[in-house]
Parts: C-alpha cells; structure tokens; sequence
C-alpha cells in the first residue's frame, strides 16, 4: 500500500543479518514498518508456510506448521513520530511471540492486513519473508577469480560441496534443492543447479557454469543525518513545503574498480541525535540523478536491500533528455544508504550492472548458499542449511 514505508526485517534487533532464525534457538523475528497517514489503523498479521521457492505449502493445514488460537494476530505495538516533518505512526510486532509460533523450518511468508478505507474490506497492506532453519547437512563453499569463462577479469566462481551424511540415504539429489544468491539478490540467483558429482555422503558443484557470477562492483553510498548539513555525498538541502528535500550528487557510470568499504545494499536508519531513530528520524524527498546516455532497451532501476531487491515503480528511473540524465525521486527515512544502479532489458527479470557499474573481479560480494529438504512422501520443504560469507579476493 502507498502509505506503508520502511519495512524492516530484524533477527534479535540485528539488522545486518539475513531474516532467519534457528529452530528451537529462542530467536525472534521483528517486523517493523511506518504508516504515513499518521492515523491509528487497525493491523493484523498471519503467517504461511512456503516451498523452496516461495509459494504457499499447499499439503498442510495451518495447525501443522503454527500453533495460534487464530489464524490472525493484531499488531497492538505503535508509536507516533516525534518532532518530524512528515508524521507517521511506527509499527513493530515479532515472531514467535505467545500468540503465534511457528512449529516447522522452512520459508514462511507474513501478511499484514488492514480494512480499506472505503469497502472496509481486508486488505493486504504488505507481505514479508523470513526462514526457520533446522541444520542438518554442512555446507563448504570458495570462490574464485579463475573462472571457467575468464581469469581475473570480470566474474567470480562458487565451488560447494554438502555434506548430507545426517539424512536418509535414498534419492538425495532429487529431494534437495539448492538456491545460491549474490548480495541477496533474487533476480540474478541460481536456483537448484545440479551437482557436477558426488562423493560418499558429499555433494559436489565444481567448474560449475551455472555457479559464475558477474562480480559487479563496490556499492555507492549516501548519508542524511540533518535537516540543517548536507551528508556523505549529499549536494544540498532544501525546504519546499511540505518536504525537506536531499539532492544526491550526480552519478556517473563507473569506469574502474575503486576500492571502497561498502554494505553491498544495506541501509541503516539513523538521525543527527542517534536517539529514537525509530520514531525521531524524518523523510526527505531524496533525488538521485545519473548523467549517462540513455540505453535504449532498458529500464534503469536503483537497487539495495531498501528497494527490497524489487524492480517495481517506485525505484524505476525516467530519462531527462534535455538534462542528459536518469532522474528519480524518492521519500526515504532518515539514515545510510548504499545503492547501485541495475540496467533491466525490456520484458526481463534479471537486471544487470555491466553497462553502469561495471564488472571488476576485485569486488567484494556477499554470497548465500540455501538447502531444501524434502524427501519422497514429505509434504513440505525443509530447510536445512545455509551458508552466508562474504568474498573479497
């Protein structure tokens, strides 16, 4: 919904982490968000068990995978913004809790629902995603600059093996399924390659194609602490009612790797004070600005962890041709931001960095390895392993 802003998924108050927890390990799950209409409405949330790719678990009741005396839970946790600009109220609910726990690893997909306004029907405001993990197999993974297409050049190549020797030993290719990501990145992940060979227990994916990835290059970043000084790569500030307004510098294509620190598309919600970053952190307008030609055939997206890796309206770029320049504007919180810009070919789901940010093999990237269990007569998938490790040659 359009009035639903900064989601965010925790583990423990961690927001740095992938949104999984561990079965049994007293974890929790918060779930927060910002409703800019500054009005009490009435959330609800309900969880669904998911397969390996996402899709609700269609072969199990709901009383098998949750314990809940309903299906739907109120969030009752709110609090109004403070000495704001623009006002809102921020929500914030975690999972497991008393009321709704969670009896099964695997993907769960979380819906908060509302009443709209003029039907005052359920409708669904958002939905999130977290994992419960139950370990059972252990997972080895290196990366290389000498990949099957080039050497220390613009790819990088994930050899892992999985040792599965706590499972039953049947059809253990068939009843696992594997998904690799780069940064947390959906579109460009590998989802279920099939193993290069095999070894007692072990599982094994070498000088596996399908295990190359484009290395892209260091995320750029941005900083908007006050509403007074211009932050890290900031140009200026402006007030126009009823928005204060952040202008990013201008970007321009990448043309070399530059070393660089950088959170590979996180985005830290923060003010001047660092004091209730939460509910004291205002919104700015925040225009970005990236002066290039315009590729015909493409659509340029700016994309981070914030943009939840989607490409979808709000993050999309329009070409200025009198300015010469990709242009956007969007309402962000106060904070850290570190971004990129994704090319994405017309009519495609997977975007790509060569033709802005370039691809160097020195780029430090984050990469994620998930294992799916689900064995011939089960009616779920598990999930039983995951692998998160960063990588800087």
């Amino acid at each position: 919904m359009d009035n639903i802003y900064s989601v965010r998924l925790t583990v423990d108050g961690n927001e740095d982490v992938w949104p999984v927890i561990e079965k049994g390990s007293g974890q929790v799950i918060e779930v927060s968000f910002d409703d800019l209409t500054h009005e009490y409405r009435r959330y609800t949330y309900k969880l669904e068990h998911c397969d390996f790719d996402w899709k609700p678990t269609k072969d199990l009741f709901d009383s098998e995978y949750l314990r809940s005396p309903g299906n739907e839970e109120v969030i009752d946790d709110y609090e109004p913004s403070l000495n704001t600009t623009v006002l809102y109220n921020h929500y914030r609910f975690t999972v497991p809790n008393e009321w709704m726990e969670p009896l099964l690893s695997g993907n769960y997909r979380i819906s908060v629902m509302t009443e709209d306004d003029d039907s005052g029907e359920e409708v669904t405001a958002f939905v999130a995603y977290f994992s419960i993990l139950d370990p059972k197999v252990i997972i080895n993974a290196t990366m290389s600059t000498n990949t099957e297409i080039d050497w220390n050049d613009k790819h990088q190549q994930l050899t892992m093996r999985i040792n599965t020797g706590r499972l039953p030993q049947g059809n253990i290719q068939n009843e696992i399924k594997t998904v690799v990501l780069q940064n947390r990145r959906w579109d460009n992940a590998v989802i279920n390659p099939r193993p290069t060979s095999s070894m007692g227990n072990e599982l094994i994916w070498q000088y596996d194609r399908d295990l190359i990835f484009k290395a892209g290059n260091e995320y750029r970043k941005f900083e908007m602490l006050s509403c007074h000084l211009a932050g890290m790569h900031v140009d200026r500030l402006r007030w126009y009612d009823p928005y204060y307004h952040a202008e990013i510098m201008t970007d321009y294509p990448s043309r070399n790797y530059i070393y660089d620190e950088d959170q590979n598309g996180q985005s830290v919600f923060r003010n001047e004070y660092d004091t209730g970053n939460d509910t004291e952190s205002d919104y700015f307008l925040t225009h970005f600005s990236l002066a290039m030609p315009e590729l015909e055939g493409y659509d340029v997206y700016i994309n981070g962890r914030w943009t939840y890796n989607n490409f979808v309206p709000a993050y999309k770029m329009t070409y200025n041709s009198s300015a010469g320049q990709y242009e956007a504007s969007l309402l962000l919180k106060q904070g850290y931001y570190s971004y990129q810009y994704l090319a994405l070919p017309v009519g495609k789901r997977s975007g790509a960095l060569s033709l802005i940010e370039g691809d160097y093999y020195q780029t430090e990237n984050e990469y994620t390895i998930l294992v799916y269990y689900k064995r011939q007569g089960d009616r779920y998938y598990q999930l039983i392993g995951m692998k998160d490790f960063s990588y800087r040659p």
